[in-house]
């Protein structure tokens, strides 16, 4: 009964963690291309997908944890899924987040800005992806290459940061677009450090070590 109610949990999860990838894609795809129903999707019909499935995790960890008194690596395993569902839940609104200020910028032509966002999106959509798949294939190895990742995703955020702050000075009547666009950023940063936590996870399950600020602990 325990491997059924495992099996069931690393179902769950990557059901979730398709889910929370797709919203994101659609998120940027809808800005990129100026789609609007894209970003209407992930607002009104996935978001409470994402909710549903959030609650449906907690209940079968929780469930599982107290009455089948898993041993020492599924116990693992269990309490960071519930990690991970909290993570994908949080990427799931941030990817909300995107579409909402999506919808705000899309009627301005923001041509000359989209290369740079385009870059730390594509880095950060591949961060999410390696990070899940390093959890679901106890991937090791894949999962120190996402937390190497990290610093990349910083330094695209600040060249977006200062490439804002100087259209904000040259046009002061188009801050709050340019503030929208701050969002999405910052959004795209909290998505990425998230994936970090899920490969840290993964490291947990696979070795027993925490990752944490570049180090590996024993517990």
């Amino acid at each position: 009964m325990l491997n059924k109610k495992l099996s069931r949990i690393k179902e769950l999860l990557i059901t979730e963690a398709f889910l929370a990838e797709t919203m994101l894609i659609k998120s940027l795809k809808g800005f990129m291309e100026r789609k609007t129903y894209l970003l209407h999707e992930v607002i009104e019909e996935d978001e409470p997908i994402m909710n549903s499935m959030d609650m449906e995790m907690d209940r079968l960890c929780t469930q599982t944890t107290a009455l089948y008194h898993p041993g020492p690596k599924d116990l693992r395993f269990v309490l960071s899924a519930l990690k991970v569902n909290y993570d994908l839940e949080r990427i799931g609104d941030h990817a909300v987040n995107i579409a909402e200020s999506a919808l705000e910028v899309i009627p301005y032509d923001l041509s000359e800005l989209k290369p740079v966002i385009n870059r730390i999106s594509k880095q950060t959509i591949d961060m999410l992806r390696d990070a899940i798949k390093s959890f679901v294939d106890e991937d090791n190895e894949l999962a120190h290459s996402v937390l190497k990742r990290d610093d990349i995703i910083d330094q695209l955020r600040d060249e977006c940061m200062k490439l804002f702050s100087e259209k904000i000075k040259q046009n002061p009547e188009m801050s709050s677009v340019y503030l929208e666009l701050v969002r999405i950023v910052r959004s795209l940063e909290r998505v990425a450090d998230l994936s970090t936590n899920i490969a840290e996870d993964a490291i947990f399950v696979k070795k027993a070590q925490l990752a944490k600020h570049g180090k590996e602990e024993e517990i």
